[in-house]
């Protein structure tokens, strides 16, 4: 079996880091990679894009990260209430999330953006 690398990008009105159940609906889009440091190159890409946009941060294993700015809401309809909306980035391997942290080489991409 091949394995396949993806880069997830995630929109949700909870933090993603918390995989709460259904998280993967607020999938927005997802994109396949057949080697590694090519997923890799576009992870370190996306991360350092969204840090432009995005005032806030926090990051898990290096395999996800959560972006938002303050004051980024949306109103849920089932809540009544204004929701803090957050942006993340995942990266995996076939459906699991894979952490960077011991990873040499994920570690050193990373690094270079």
């Amino acid at each position: 079996m091949t394995d396949k690398w993806r880069v997830h990008k995630i929109k949700s009105d909870c933090e993603p880091w918390l995989f709460l159940e259904g998280w993967e609906k607020d999938i927005s889009e997802t994109i396949e990679f057949e080697k590694k440091e090519e997923a890799l190159r576009y992870y370190a890409m996306m991360i350092y894009e969204f840090h432009q946009k995005y005032a806030s941060v926090r990051s898990d294993e290096l395999a996800l990260f959560s972006f938002w700015n303050e004051g980024e809401k949306e109103f849920c309809e089932a809540c009544d209430d204004d929701l803090q909306i957050f942006h993340g980035v995942l990266f995996a391997k076939n459906d699991e999330v894979y952490s960077l942290e011991e990873d040499e080489e994920g570690l050193k991409m990373l690094r270079t953006k």
